[in-house]
């Protein structure tokens, strides 16, 4: 399990370096923003503590857990099931400005908080 752990760990990492443009980069024009996350043992191990969008934005949360639960955004209403060890990505067109939270249902845990700006 350990071995798993630490890979899906790895693989986020390589992931994040080359996740998203940030705003200057883009123009002034929409932009996916993938966020990766591992969970074990119930806290999160990666990942970071906010997630800064815009309006007109996809975020793509990407989630790792050892343990199945449900990841939940508040304000948009949107949900995956994540299945232990398999990562799990839920899309969110960022059309609500505000600052929303991002749980896990069935533990509590609060992954991140989403903040989109006009």
């Amino acid at each position: 399990m350990m071995r798993r752990l630490g890979a899906a760990v790895a693989a986020a990492a390589l992931l994040a370096t080359t996740a998203c443009a940030g705003d200057a980069a883009r123009g002034g024009e929409p932009a996916t923003r993938r966020q990766l996350f591992v969970v074990a043992g119930g806290d999160k191990v990666s990942g970071p503590d906010r997630v800064e969008a815009r309006t007109g934005d996809t975020v793509e949360l990407v989630v790792t857990s050892d343990a199945a639960d449900e990841l939940h955004v508040h304000g948009y209403d949107r949900g995956a099931e994540l299945a232990a060890g398999r990562p799990a990505t839920l899309s969110v067109d960022t059309d609500i400005p505000g600052v929303f939270e991002v749980e896990l249902h069935r533990s509590g845990l609060v992954l991140t908080q989403l903040r989109v700006r006009p």
